[in-house]
């Protein structure tokens, strides 16, 4: 649990916790399904619905409470969790674990995923708001939020405009929610919970 917490946020690499551990790979997959089962973890799947054979397909590490990664990782005061090394991580996996509660709570299954491409386009977060209808998201831990920082989600527009893809959004520490642009709103965190509800409710 130690070396997951170390890696939130990122995709799993199965080969390298057996070779960290000095225990197979179909092993480590049964300690995986112990976590998820208990609540403890949560994979999120990649997105590669008819997108081509350029995306990684591994899950990406999350934690469904923020609290055993500070814990684990020896986080234990509020400089070193917002200006430590995993900062970045620890604010995407907060975002990525408030998100699946809300599906959970509402008794079902969390209709989210992340998109990785081998030319270097990443989107941090879509969900799924219909069949072929997408919503990205991007985290950012930042109080200044910027244009740029959703360049990834306008490549993904271009690249794909076969599919229905909704406003994307780029949740940040920012204290009020702003467009950035006519595609793109810079979204506070408890806006970005009332969106990810919306979408549920209407899915």
């Amino acid at each position: 649990m130690q070396l997951l917490a170390g890696r939130c946020a990122q995709v799993l690499n199965l080969s390298e916790f057996a070779k960290d551990l000095g225990v197979s790979v179909p092993t480590i997959k049964n300690w995986l399904s112990v976590l998820e089962a208990s609540r403890i973890i949560y994979l999120l799947p990649p997105y590669y619905n008819n997108l081509g054979k350029r995306i990684i397909k591994s899950p990406k590490i999350y934690f469904t409470d923020i609290g055993i990664v500070c814990y684990l990782t020896g986080i234990r005061d509020k400089t070193h969790l917002l200006q430590g090394p995993m900062a970045g991580a620890l604010f995407e996996n907060f975002c990525v674990q408030e998100a699946i509660k809300i599906f959970f709570n509402q008794g079902q299954s969390p209709r989210i995923y992340y998109l990785r491409m081998g030319n270097n386009l990443e989107i941090d977060l879509l969900i799924e708001a219909s069949a072929r209808s997408l919503i990205p998201v991007e985290i950012k831990l930042s109080k200044t939020p910027s244009i740029g920082m959703g360049l990834n989600i306008s490549r993904f527009r271009n690249l794909f405009s076969a599919f229905d893809i909704k406003k994307g959004f780029i949740v940040s520490l920012a204290e009020q929610t702003i467009p950035l642009s006519r595609e793109l709103t810079a979204i506070t965190f408890d806006d970005y919970l009332k969106e990810v509800a919306k979408v549920n409710l209407t899915y």
